[in-house]
């Protein structure tokens, strides 16, 4: 038997990571993640993966390509999305994107979990810490694969 209800591919978002950006933006950060672990494209010593909105909602069905063009936009005024016109024509508006790991560090720095226990005033719970660690394992695989070798 599979370990998931279908077999399909499920998607993928950290709770406390959902939390702190949205989850929308939550699971756009984890797809575009993913994609640039796969990406060949490298531009100013950083990977990018290009998509349209349209490209976007054939792997994000359940959403319109209005909400993923506003979560995208959410993601790039909050800091970590960067996107960039790396097409050879410019009348080509398509977008590339890349994430700002740097920024993405700062959630573990920052201590997401601090944040929601402070505005809801609930002590640590086992179930808060295992979120927790969820989320920094999410951050040391980022810096792994993204993050230049000093």
């Amino acid at each position: 038997m599979s370990k998931s209800f279908m077999d399909k591919r499920p998607i993928m978002a950290l709770p406390n990571l959902a939390v702190k950006i949205g989850l929308k933006e939550a699971i756009i950060l984890q797809q575009i993640h993913y994609w640039l672990n796969t990406s060949s494209h490298e531009m100013n010593g950083q990977k990018w993966v290009c998509n349209s909105y349209k490209e976007w909602k054939k792997q994000m069905p359940y959403w319109s390509e209005n909400t993923i063009k506003r979560t995208i936009q959410s993601l790039e005024s909050q800091g970590y999305l960067i996107s960039a016109n790396w097409n050879r024509m410019k009348m080509d508006k398509t977008k590339w994107y890349t994430i700002d790991y740097e920024k993405v560090k700062e959630l573990k720095e920052t201590g997401v979990h601090s944040e929601v226990q402070e505005s809801f005033s609930e002590p640590q719970t086992e179930e808060n810490a295992v979120l927790q660690e969820q989320l920094e394992l999410f951050l040391e695989q980022i810096e792994e694969e993204q993050l230049p070798q000093e």
